[in-house]
């Protein structure tokens, strides 16, 4: 297992590519819906830190290893099969590939508010304004 990366350096580190797998409304939960997607990070990839809209996401890595620190947490690394759940309000401030020569999967479940992919997916991952 690679040695977990916290770089804080982000100029010229790639960032993820997303695949919407699906989007139902929830009949039994009115104004709500489930969402998922499918995230990619290349080596070294990361995603700046963010919240989800509010939402409650579930996530289950698929390939690789992924670093992951929320609300002032020490990062985890979250190995193939292994999830992690963010709570509405959660600030997810380490969201790493945590190798330098493998690429890392994940899929992630959002129960969000109807409302906040209503009109698009933006609203899903609201990046800090630093």
């Amino acid at each position: 297992m690679d040695a977990p990366q916290t770089s804080k350096q982000t100029k010229n580190r790639p960032r993820e590519t997303v695949k919407l797998l699906y989007d139902y409304k929830l009949e039994n939960a009115p104004g709500k819906s489930i969402v998922g997607l499918q995230v990619h990070l290349p080596p070294g990839g990361f995603t700046p830190p963010h919240r989800h809209g509010g939402a409650t996401v579930v996530a289950t890595v698929t390939d690789g290893q992924f670093l992951s620190g929320m609300n002032g947490n020490p990062p985890v690394v979250y190995g193939v099969g292994q999830s992690f759940m963010e709570r509405p309000g959660c600030h997810h401030t380490v969201a790493e590939n945590n190798s330098q020569e493998k690429p890392t999967s994940f899929t992630a479940v959002f129960v969000v508010d109807s409302e906040v992919v209503e009109n698009g997916y933006a609203g899903l991952t609201v990046l800090d304004e630093a």
